[in-house]
């Protein structure tokens, strides 16, 4: 029996033998297949391939991973190493026995995303029994060979245009010209003060900028407009070391149209590729703030490109060996009416001050303009600027006292100053009335009118009111945006410094626009900007009727008898409040200048920062707004 066993086993050797491998593929060979596609993805091949080859290796890895700007790669073997047989490992004049690994090579290719794709690593036995890989252009893809390259195209497609509310482009794409400098040819002493006095940029921080580049690199400094840059070029051209290149960018109508609701598109930094999606490169023009830059990736769309085998001699392709389509961005539709943008754009840009205009559709919370002034700034105040609200919030504390019983045909006082509390309150300019209704103290902005009135509310009374406003609602706008916070009040002094929208109480200029559209509306909405990605709707129930009419009434009388009379244009009735929000230590105090109001479906408000009055310099900047809009009655 053991004769017989010895005899088979002896034939099955033989059988192997012929084969020209062991009877299954050595444990050794797997592992240095295994240990190569881990070193090839780390980056160091090491000493998993054949020392005869390993130079070779390297220097094929690193050209073509930088050929084709794989950020990542990722090797992993795929299916069963198989074995060559004696004759086949012989025609490859190996000293050993030869086998094969197929494997799966993913590269992250920067600004084109993922390649995948089958090639074959052969591991060779050498003269000393040790199994390492051996290395072939072919290891890297099946396609290469000797005196062939890698060659990579990227295409950026079509930037989508972001859209008003009827559908037309805001943004389009626009010829620019960036003006940068060359740090090599640079005068120090000359050119940063040069280009300051000429596009009035910060020296200090360009010159850091330039001396930290390298000699020939394109220091960015400005990106004009084609216009722009030919009324400055003769200036510029003048100037030791500046040069220029012609781009193509998505812009507004204007520098300064709703720029900081659009954003702008720039020369990609470090930042703005945080938040710009993974096939973004620092080569890109990308968002930069506003909603081009909250949705990067929808407006840009998707890079398209190939990567090529060419010849190193005459650059002839082979083959095509990655293709991918470009895809354009996909537009995005904005509440925003260009005559309406226009009008707001008009109204803050003489000012002196910062100033914010926000106009809202009263009945849906539609944002119709949103002008950030006077000049360019990309700060979009109008949006997420948290101030006092001053008098503006007597909407809302007066709504309050009506709701408790309080009727607009009551007699009050008004008396210059009053004391709640030990606190000593005082109205604006320390005017003071004779006693009459509420109606003309409302008409008026009487400050101790109201905060003597704080008594007769609880502590949560003033914050129920602000919540059926739409205060300290939850927005979901597609942009950052504060709705407001009106805190549970301390003490009777926080709830009467409350009452006047002072003390803890802030609001946005979109938020007080919207609770001016409260009252027009009477219910309050939240604020839509993006309606095929963030609907608005309600933010609350109907507010009695009765409340409403009345406080219609004392709106209507500020503008026909009170402090915002320059309002009372032709045409349908205005309705507003006026509001002086003081800030600070400063005594006297410094004072933020408000404006809300509606007239027919449009609700506004404007906010002008360390303006002084509401009436005195918020005012001209709304009825500049009003008289630019065409009103039908």
């Amino acid at each position: 029996m053991r004769t017989r066993l010895a005899a088979a086993v002896a034939a099955l050797t033989a059988l192997a033998a012929a084969a020209g491998c062991s009877p299954g593929p050595p444990d050794e060979a797997s592992r240095a297949a295994r240990a190569f596609a881990a070193a090839w993805s780390s980056g160091e091949l090491g000493s998993t391939v054949d020392p005869r080859t390993a130079r070779a290796a390297s220097r094929d890895v690193a050209a073509d991973t930088k050929a084709v700007r794989a950020r990542k790669t990722s090797v992993r073997p795929a299916g069963e190493l198989t074995c060559l047989d004696s004759d086949q490992a012989a025609k490859l004049k190996a000293d050993g026995k030869v086998c094969r690994q197929p494997l799966t090579v993913t590269h992250d290719l920067a600004g084109l995303g993922t390649w995948r794709y089958a090639t074959t690593a052969q591991v060779r036995e050498d003269d000393q029994g040790r199994w390492k890989v051996w290395w072939t252009p072919e290891t890297f893809h099946p396609k290469l060979a000797a005196g062939t390259a890698l060659r990579r195209e990227r295409e950026l497609p079509t930037r989508a245009s972001i859209l008003d509310r009827s559908g037309k482009p805001l943004t389009k794409q626009t010829p620019v010209v960036r003006v940068g400098v060359e740090p090599r040819r640079v005068e120090p002493d000359v050119t940063y003060a040069k280009l300051q006095q000429v596009l009035d940029i910060d020296p200090d921080a360009l010159r850091r900028r330039a001396e930290a580049a390298g000699p020939t690199y394109f220091v960015d400094v400005l990106t004009l407009r084609e216009p722009a840059y030919q009324k400055e070029r003769a200036r510029l051209d003048a100037i030791p070391g500046v040069v220029t290149r012609e781009d193509i960018m998505s812009l507004g109508p204007s520098s300064s149209f709703a720029r900081g609701v659009l954003g702008v598109v720039a020369p990609a930094t470090a930042d703005s590729l945080k938040g710009a999606g993974p096939l973004a490169m620092d080569s890109d023009a990308v968002g930069a703030s506003g909603l081009q830059a909250a949705y990067q990736t929808r407006l840009a769309g998707t890079p398209g490109g190939r990567i090529d085998v060419v010849r190193t001699s005459g650059d002839q392709r082979v083959a095509t060996v990655f293709s991918q389509t470009a895809k354009p961005g996909r537009p995005l539709r904005t509440t925003l009416d260009q005559d309406v943008q226009n009008a707001a754009e008009d109204a803050v840009a003489g000012q002196a001050k910062p100033t914010a205009l926000v106009a809202v559709r009263a009945g849906t919370g539609e944002v119709l303009a949103a002008a950030n002034g006077p000049g360019v700034t990309s700060y979009n105040r109008a949006f997420v600027g948290r101030y006092p609200p001053g008098s503006t919030f007597k909407v809302v504390s007066v709504s309050a006292l009506l709701a408790g019983g309080l009727r607009p045909g009551d007699t009050v006082t008004c008396p210059a100053t009053t004391s709640v509390g030990g606190k000593h309150f005082k109205n604006a300019y320390g005017f003071s009335l004779p006693d009459g209704p509420m109606t003309e103290a409302f008409a008026h902005s009487c400050n101790t009118t109201v905060v003597d009135r704080a008594r007769d509310l609880d502590d949560g009374d003033l914050v129920a009111m602000a919540e059926r406003f739409g205060i300290g609602t939850n927005w979901k706008l597609g942009l950052p945006a504060y709705s407001g916070s009106v805190p549970e009040p301390r003490d009777l002094v926080d709830r009467a410094a409350g009452m006047i929208g002072q003390g803890r109480v802030l609001m946005s200029p979109l938020g007080m626009a919207l609770v001016a559209a409260t009252v027009d509306a009477g219910r309050p909405y939240k604020p839509v900007l993006l309606p095929d990605v963030a609907p608005g709707g309600p933010a609350g129930d109907r507010l009695p009727a009765e409340l409403v009419d009345q406080m219609r009434g004392l709106m209507r009388a500020v503008v026909a008898t009170g402090s915002a009379r320059q309002l009372d244009l032709p045409g349908p009735d205005v309705y507003a409040k006026t509001g002086t929000a003081e800030y600070g230590s400063d005594d006297p105090p410094r004072t933020h200048a408000w404006m809300i109001g509606y007239r027919g479906d449009i609700a506004f408000a404007v906010l002008v920062e360390d303006g002084g009055g509401g009436g005195k310099d918020a005012g001209p900047v709304a009825r500049t707004f009003l008289r630019g809009i065409n009103f039908v009655e």
